[in-house]
């Protein structure tokens, strides 16, 4: 609930089953996943929702040298009442956005992972279509394009270092302005290090250069430091922590020219038992938005928990209890909000 307005609360039911099939060859392998996500509000219809995700992947390894990789994904999913595009009036609303999101991707490798050194080339394109014809809709349908590679180089044993870069064009189908479009193209490079120092520890760290220009001379271009790190450690084999940050810029939702983000992040899962196990992830998440235009430019901040716990009951049979907080403040009180979520989840396999 936002500071200034009472707080709503109601219960929900979520079904999601899921149907993989996996098919190995050789060295290679095909997966296809089919998920859907149906959510039914007792105290709210309007946010009711059903989505659908699915997606085919294939690894493919030639020989010891060549390897490649695609995915084909696509989601017909939602943005909740009130988040993204409808942050601030949500009530507004008496439905869910309801969006289409294919996506294309492709990745070879170059070198045997013993080798010294290693080239990986990957290609994307992406696309973001709102269901709705209303004019606050279409302006919001984009596609990317993004082609890039990194160089990786064996210094010691299990440590490499990395050169990334990457170039992205981001297209919008329709115009708010049409003197003043949003359509932009990024260019970065980072540089860094990857390691795997022991059976209980991997992570990478990378640093560098990003550039975002726009079509429309007016807009706001941003040049500055992007970052991104991950570190995975297990001090026992039951118990495993994840730290990841990293830094970029991201399309607006209404406000400025983009939004430059920060993440941080951190999780523990740890099983007490062999059939019990806890999990906990804190987040904080910090987004201003940018523009030349802009007086007093938006900022947020969003931090998050989540605390679950559980039993495996039989082999086919896991239940669970979760708590989930989630508080953004912001210098736009219409936006500021705090969310506590309680659940109870049974999860069911073949």
């Amino acid at each position: 609930a936002a500071d200034d307005n009472p707080r709503i609360s109601s219960w929900v039911n979520v079904i999601s089953p899921q149907i993989t099939a996996v098919t190995r060859f050789s060295n290679n392998s095909i997966e296809a996943v089919y998920q859907l996500r149906h959510g039914e509000y007792f105290s709210s219809s309007a946010d009711n929702y059903t989505d659908h995700i699915a997606h085919v992947t294939g690894k493919f390894e030639m020989n010891s040298r060549h390897r490649f990789t695609t995915k084909a994904r696509y989601e017909d999913g939602h943005d909740e009442r009130g988040r993204r595009y409808s942050n601030g009036f949500g009530s507004e609303l008496d439905s869910v956005d309801t969006y289409k999101n294919p996506e294309v991707t492709g990745a070879y490798s170059f070198g045997a992972k013993t080798s010294p050194g290693r080239i990986d080339l990957h290609v994307g394109y992406e696309e973001i279509n709102y269901d709705n014809d209303a004019l606050a809709y279409p302006i919001r349908d984009r596609n990317y394009k993004k082609v890039g590679g990194q160089f990786l180089y064996r210094v010691a044993g299990s440590t490499y270092l990395v050169l990334d870069a990457t170039h992205q064009q981001i297209d919008y189908d329709v115009a708010a302005n049409p003197e003043n479009p949003l359509d932009s193209e990024e260019n970065r490079v980072l540089a860094g290090v990857s390691w795997e120092s022991s059976a209980s520890t991997t992570g990478f760290a990378k640093v560098g250069y990003k550039e975002k220009s726009f079509d429309a001379p007016t807009r706001d271009r941003f040049t500055g430091i992007d970052w991104e790190v991950g570190l995975k450690w297990l001090p026992l084999s039951y118990s495993q922590f994840e730290l990841s940050t990293r830094a970029d810029t991201r399309e607006t939702n209404g406000e400025g020219d983009y939004i430059r983000g920060q993440d941080y992040r951190l999780s523990w899962d740890h099983a007490w038992l062999d059939r019990f196990s806890t999990t906990v992830k804190l987040s904080y998440e910090q987004e201003d938005y940018e523009g030349a235009q802009l007086v007093d430019p938006r900022e947020d901040d969003t931090t998050s928990a989540l605390l679950s716990a559980d039993y495996q009951f039989r082999r086919w049979l896991q239940l669970g209890i979760y708590y989930q907080f989630s508080e953004r403040d912001s210098n736009r009180d219409i936006v500021t909000f705090d969310r506590n979520v309680m659940g109870l989840t049974a999860r069911v396999s073949l």
